[in-house]
């Protein structure tokens, strides 16, 4: 038996043993560097003919069949696993696909997607297509296993140029920049808010580097700094005006008072 990669993206596996572990470290079994995969991400553990995946941490994401794993679901030869955003499967020897000179179709990459970048969901990517749910409830497109989130708490919508956010009437409000919403319109580097859970809108091929997971707060730390820049060049100026008026007063002060010490006001008074 073999762990396959139908995209090619990574070398086929022979699984020889009884158990393998599925993550982007060294320490790993099978090792998959790639986007939104933890350390260990999956276990593969060997039933017989079968094999079962196992996932410790609700928040790595796994499906067999495009039924969300919560904490282990049998895999039989030729079932579709999605690990992180990998796809895999097991084949027999005698199931290794011969090449008959057609051309493979690959899934095309998608247009935006879902970043975490706050508690368990910190670095994970969830592909963004037609409308994608997010809930406490494994139903939904991206399971959001934390405390505050409702069971369907929200929706986004991907239209022809942009995206859409709606609230599903949940408890604790989704917030898209730090304003809470209802529905609203959405692009490229907005923030979203789900209770305390924050997420990022984002292209595939953009980094995960702290200025682009700061973006939104960066932004409005800029916008305060100019305006407190702002306010502190204009009561610079302001007082340094007040500092040369008082001075001119003073002169004139001083100039009146010499002038009547030396007469020089008699004629006037």
């Amino acid at each position: 038996m073999k762990l396959v990669f139908p995209h090619n993206e990574h070398k086929d596996f022979d699984l020889i043993g009884d158990s393998f572990t599925i993550g982007s470290s060294d320490e790993a079994t099978i090792k998959i560097d790639t986007v939104g995969m933890n350390a260990i991400h999956a276990k593969l553990v060997k039933d017989g003919n079968d094999f079962t995946i196992e996932i410790d941490n609700p928040a790595c994401m796994a499906s067999v069949n495009g039924r969300l794993v919560k904490e282990s679901k049998e895999v039989r030869e030729g079932d579709l696993m999605i690990i992180a955003q990998v796809h895999c499967k097991i084949v027999g020897e005698e199931a290794e696909p011969q090449d008959d000179n057609r051309t493979r179709i690959r899934m095309a990459l998608p247009k935006y997607v879902l970043r975490g970048v706050s508690g368990v969901y910190f670095g994970k990517t969830f592909p963004l297509r037609g409308k994608t749910s997010l809930g406490r409830h494994s139903d939904n497109d991206i399971f959001v296993n934390v405390d505050g989130i409702s069971r369907k708490h929200a929706v986004i919508s991907v239209m022809a140029d942009t995206l859409e956010i709606e609230d599903m009437d949940s408890s604790n409000g989704t917030y898209v920049n730090g304003e809470k919403i209802s529905k609203k319109t959405i692009n490229i580097g907005d923030e979203i808010k789900l209770d305390n859970i924050r997420f990022l809108i984002q292209s595939p091929g953009m980094q995960a580097d702290k200025k682009t997971q700061n973006f939104k707060t960066e932004s409005v730390k800029q916008k305060q700094t100019v305006t407190q820049k702002s306010k502190t060049v204009t009561e610079e100026k302001t007082g340094s005006s007040g500092k040369w008026i008082v001075l001119v007063l003073i002169l004139l002060a001083a100039a009146g008072g010499g002038a009547w010490y030396m007469g020089l006001l008699d004629k006037f008074l």
